[in-house]
């Protein structure tokens, strides 16, 4: 997962709009993973600096949905979270490096603008 969303935030920094901040919020992993994810974290957050772009990092027990929000009010929902891409057939196959070439599993993406829903 902290590959996945290391992916996004390259695709954010090498986007065309000037991404200052990003909040992320996501559970906390359990047992041996949490020290790995937090250092993860850190690094990603550290790397980001170095590109003018604050990462905000919450940690909650209870979400299920994930969802990527930006400052203009904009939300993505995305059932899988940023893990929708398959595994290549091999090291060698095309769709290894790229992941543009890669085959996708089935997933629901919403999007949808702040100013057209309700918080409950």
């Amino acid at each position: 997962q902290l590959y996945n969303f290391l992916r996004f935030c390259e695709m954010l920094v090498k986007g065309p709009c000037k991404v200052k901040t990003i909040h992320l919020l996501t559970s906390c992993d359990e047992g041996s993973g949490r020290s790995q994810q937090i250092s993860g974290l850190e690094e990603i957050q550290q790397s980001l600096r170095n590109y003018g772009v604050t990462l905000d990092i919450a940690f909650s027990s209870s979400i299920h949905d994930r969802e990527i929000r930006f400052n203009n009010g904009w939300m993505i929902k995305i059932g899988r979270g940023l893990d929708y891409f398959k595994k290549p057939q091999g090291r060698f196959s095309i769709g290894y490096c790229d992941f543009d070439l890669r085959p996708c599993h089935e997933t629901t993406v919403d999007v949808f603008h702040m100013k057209h829903t309700k918080k409950m």
